[in-house]
């Protein structure tokens, strides 16, 4: 005799890492995502990260303050000013010192990098449809509804608790002494 099937959902069980939110979905994101990177990488010849830059310059025709990017797309600055620094030599982007502070600069795309982006999103939308596909209307509603529940949940989570998270120290690889 086989034992009866228990209803409690993963997200109910968290047991084991298999169960945990926060791995479930970075493993859709990377299987997902293996098809964005394939296609940003093997097509365009940019990264993934490069390509979320170049997403969040479309539609500013004015540019954005590098700063300004880094946080929308929720990045260090370091790692957003590397891919300014690569999109810069690839001509996809260009950086504008200001008029009235020479020291601060907006970052804008090129006329190249608003013809990548109008030929690969248009590609990376319909692979989004093609996962979205097995929902119905009334599930999709839902889950946008349950990703904007979750997102508050984790910034007022963060809020609570950052003061009492520990550091990491990335140099080492462990823990900062307190």
């Amino acid at each position: 005799m086989s034992a009866p099937r228990s209803n409690v959902t993963p997200s109910e069980r968290l047991a084991s890492v298999d169960d945990l939110l926060l791995y479930r979905l970075s493993h859709l994101t990377g299987t997902a995502g293996a098809m964005v990177v394939r296609l940003c990488e093997g097509g365009y010849g940019i990264t993934r990260r490069e390509w979320a830059v170049l997403a969040q310059l479309y539609g500013e025709p004015e540019g954005l303050s590098p700063s300004v990017l880094a946080g929308r797309m929720h990045r260090d600055r370091a790692r957003t000013s590397r891919a300014l620094g690569a999109l810069q030599g690839k001509g996809l982007i260009e950086r504008v010192a200001l008029a009235h502070d020479r020291r601060s600069v907006r970052v804008s795309l090129t006329s190249s990098g608003r013809a990548i982006y109008d030929e690969l999103m248009p590609q990376v939308q319909a692979i989004n449809a093609r996962i979205l596909q097995v929902l119905s209307p009334a599930q999709k509603a839902a889950l946008d509804q349950a990703l904007a529940d979750l997102h508050g949940q984790a910034q007022q989570l963060l809020a609570e608790m950052a003061p009492a998270l520990p550091k990491a120290d990335r140099r080492r690889g462990g823990r900062r002494s307190p």
